[in-house]
């Protein structure tokens, strides 16, 4: 029996497909803010809430990544909240990994910030408003620790923006943890990619379409 998603928003589509998930994820066609003063049309994907996608997505992100970590003990996984969150999860599930290291839009109390490490650095992105992230001691640890490196996860890689926030954070716990050299990142990993983005290594499931700019 072939798995039919049910349809949930109005509007035109983008049916995206994703190689192994058996089954087309339909994308709405929305208008963001371009940070220039326009507009600009993408298909979103939109992974929060989803369960099952980001179970189907999340283990074929995983078939993807083991191969890469194979060999490796002390490997870490690097993500931003808060849309590739869930996905993340899954897949460091399914590679046996405890725990990850999630970067935060925003300082927030629970971090204990003057009486504990935080480590805060610029990110860019179009889609999610994030302008910085932070990690806190415990994530800060995690990424420490991850001597044999670590894969950076998100949903979506466009301009490449939060990977780079990401590495830049991994550059800084290593600094925090007085490393002498930061863990290397095995691979920048995401469930799609949107145009050409200028990272190596990357991992990706499926590319997205081209964004569409008002006339």
């Amino acid at each position: 029996m072939i798995y039919e998603r049910p349809v949930r928003e109005s509007g035109d589509k983008h049916a995206l497909h994703v190689e192994g998930l058996g089954y087309k994820v339909q994308l709405p066609w929305v208008w963001l803010p371009d940070g220039q003063g326009g507009e600009v049309r993408i298909a979103s994907l939109d992974l929060v809430g989803q369960i099952r996608l980001n179970r189907d997505l999340g283990r074929l992100l995983a078939d993807r990544l083991r191969p890469m970590i194979a060999g490796k003990r002390r490997v870490g996984m690097v993500t931003a909240v808060e849309k590739g969150l869930q996905v993340a999860q899954v897949a460091a599930c399914e590679l046996g990994l405890d725990e990850i290291a999630v970067a935060h839009n925003r300082v927030k109390p629970h971090m204990e910030p003057g009486r504990r490490p935080v480590i805060q650095v610029g990110a860019d992105s179009v889609t999610s408003g994030d302008k910085f992230l932070a990690l806190y001691e415990r994530s800060i640890s995690i990424v420490a620790e991850a001597v044999d490196g670590v894969i950076l996860l998100d949903d979506v890689i466009s301009s490449g923006s939060t990977m780079l926030a990401l590495q830049s954070l991994v550059e800084a716990a290593a600094r925090h943890a007085r490393l002498d050299t930061p863990p290397p990142v095995i691979t920048h990993a995401c469930v799609a990619i949107e145009g050409e983005p200028a990272l190596a290594p990357l991992t990706y499931l499926a590319r997205l379409p081209e964004p569409r700019r008002k006339a």
